[in-house]
């Protein structure tokens, strides 16, 4: 009599293939470095409700990229649009979102337009396609702290990784 194995399923049950993150107003973010200098180094950004980790510099620098690309597509948007107040007292509220950057991505820069939700206005903005990532951005400020933090976050990752 023979046996075979039973086959385990590595597919996880659920995957996310795509998802649209909102960037306006001022963005905030914790930068954490862990095992830097070893084989094993992370970069984690925090910013809001996204924990990015980033596992290479030059993923680092290609989401910096991306980034200051998307500065060139930004004439119509609006300087800043302030951000809505969530209640401190009801976290579960907020959207939470990880990614892992392990290389650089490609990107795609598309300004785009639409009418509000009232129908009176046409809304301008711009989606930075980062692969199964689009970043919709709103304002000009928001995409400027974002490359302030990108920028440190780039500069660290030069400190942090090997190679």
């Amino acid at each position: 009599m023979s046996q075979s194995t039973i086959a385990t399923h590595v597919i996880p049950a659920a995957v996310i293939t795509h998802t649209v993150a909102t960037i306006r107003g001022q963005q905030l973010a914790d930068l954490s470095v862990y095992h830097a200098r070893t084989p094993d180094v992370r970069i984690a950004l925090t910013r809001g409700g996204v924990l990015m980790q980033i596992w290479s510099c030059q993923a680092a620098q290609g989401l910096l990229e991306a980034f200051s690309a998307a500065r060139a597509a930004m004439a119509r948007v609006p300087r800043e649009i302030p951000a809505p107040a969530i209640p401190f007292d009801e976290p579960f509220a907020r959207t939470t979102l990880a990614v892992e950057w392990t290389r650089r991505p490609t990107y795609a820069v598309v300004p785009q337009s639409g009418p509000s939700k009232t129908g009176g206005n046409i809304l301008n903005w711009v989606d930075l396609y980062t692969g199964p990532l689009t970043w919709r951005i709103r304002d000009h400020a928001g995409p400027h702290s974002t490359i302030q933090l990108l920028l440190k976050a780039h500069k660290t990752a030069i400190a942090v990784f090997l190679s």
